[in-house]
């Protein structure tokens, strides 16, 4: 039996590190991969920039996350 796992995919960009999903909007992580408590302007400042990036280019900053196959 096949089957897949899915979450959020992981990014770095610019110091922070952050899940993005579709279902689930990006939000910023501590270095441990727990979730910060907020996310400020700081933060979406930063999302935004990154966003605007083509998608090749944001794909550039992806350091896990997303579907595995089992």
């Amino acid at each position: 039996m096949h089957g897949f796992m899915c979450g959020p995919r992981l990014y770095e960009y610019k110091g922070w590190f952050f899940e993005f999903g579709m279902s689930s909007g990006p939000w910023p992580l501590k270095k441990d991969g727990e979730l910060r408590k907020r996310a400020g302007r700081k933060f979406y400042d930063v999302f935004g920039e990154w966003y605007r990036l083509h998608e090749d280019d944001q794909e550039t900053y992806r350091v896990g996350g997303g579907c595995r196959a089992f």
